[in-house]
């Protein structure tokens, strides 16, 4: 039998792994995921689903996400099936995942509602963190996730911890059809002019907090304006209404608001030169293209928690000359004590800056 040895890149195991019962993994069919169900997660730990697939070629994998994320694991190659989740549905999918018989459960998602359907859905080898009071439903336990290092290395961690040594952590996927390919195209060839450069942006974040000033967005659309970039702004269905309101505001002119679905959206920045906004799904997204170049804006956390800093072909911009930033607030509920003044100091030179730097790299790659 597997000893279920830890892999050797497990961070610091014997504070953060206990093993209440061991298996084989050899012997493992059945994998049910359940998780991930924010969109920047999953394209952040877009990795982990190929190294699954590596680690278990023939086992047969189900995904079990929100409707956020659903349409997104649509064309993974890695799984076998996606079902979408809701939470009113919970004791339904505890039901047919106990009669399908699953043998491992890996809990991504982190909250308590995602270990106890896998408990209920009487799946014998349950891994996963243990916060939110998961730990005593849990067969293999795992503490601690931290938002200092890379975040997507504490998904890794729940391979490692049974004993996989997965690896890649920092290349992302977005898997797309042919008919979101061809959706793009269709895209490029109606708004877009032979050479044109575009910019893509979204201002929006779940988190307050994390939103750029209106001052900063106005001065940096003006200026790629006189730098001859396109600017579009992409956004979800329900940010279009205060989307055209900011552009009011923020008196700009030919600048459109447009909405597709997500990986449309990810087909459509195949075709943009930059994305701009802050840490964000959409920006999350545009790094697993992995086509644009991606300039986001940090405050709560340090870039190197969620962006490929190492990466010279992209961007992260934050005032971490200031004492409060970064400042971990990264809960919702979280109140800024200092009026955000991180964000307020974030100048728009700074990422005209950026702009016209790779614009330079990129002449002289040409060039070479």
């Amino acid at each position: 039998m597997n000893q279920m040895k830890p892999s050797q890149d497990f961070f610091e195991p014997h504070q953060r792994l206990i093993i209440k019962k061991e298996f084989d993994i050899k012997s493992i069919q059945k994998i049910i995921v359940v998780g991930v169900d924010q969109l920047g997660g999953l394209m952040m730990s877009s990795p982990f689903f190929r190294e699954l697939r590596a680690a278990f070629p023939n086992a047969y994998i189900v995904n079990l996400v929100a409707p956020l994320t659903f349409g997104a694991m649509q064309n993974c190659p890695y799984i076998d099936e996606v079902w979408k989740f809701d939470k009113k549905q919970s004791f339904k999918i505890a039901k047919k995942i106990k009669d399908d018989q699953f043998d491992l459960a890996l809990l991504v998602a982190g909250s308590l509602r995602a270990a106890l359907i896998a408990y209920l859905g009487r799946v014998p080898n349950r891994v996963g963190f243990d916060n939110d009071g998961r730990g005593r439903l849990l067969t293999v336990q795992l503490h601690q996730e931290f938002s200092s290092r890379y975040r997507p290395e504490n998904i890794f961690d729940v391979l490692r911890a049974i004993g996989i040594n997965p690896q890649g952590v920092y290349e992302r996927e977005v898997w797309l059809s042919s008919k979101d390919i061809n959706y793009a195209q269709i895209w490029a060839d109606e708004n877009l002019k032979k050479g044109e450069k575009v910019l893509a942006f979204n201002p929006f974040s779940t988190d307050p907090k994390r939103r750029w000033t209106d001052s900063g967005w106005q001065s940096m659309l003006i200026g790629i304006k006189k730098m001859g970039l396109k600017a579009v702004m992409l956004v979800a269905p329900n940010e279009v209404a205060e989307a055209e309101s900011m552009l009011q505001q923020w008196q700009v002119d030919d600048v459109h608001v447009e909405t597709h679905s997500v990986p449309h959206t990810a087909a459509i920045l195949n075709h943009v030169s930059y994305v701009i906004g802050p840490e964000s799904g959409f920006i999350h997204m545009a790094l697993a293209v992995n086509k644009p170049h991606v300039i986001a804006l940090f405050n709560v956390l340090p870039p190197k928690s969620t962006f490929p800093v190492s990466d010279d072909r992209h961007c992260a911009l934050i005032e971490d000359t200031l004492p409060c930033c970064p400042c971990y607030l990264y809960k919702f509920k979280d109140r800024c004590p200092n009026d955000l003044v991180c964000m307020s100091q974030l100048g728009a030179d700074k990422v005209l800056n950026a702009i016209k730097k790779f614009e330079e790299n990129d002449i002289q790659k040409v060039d070479s």
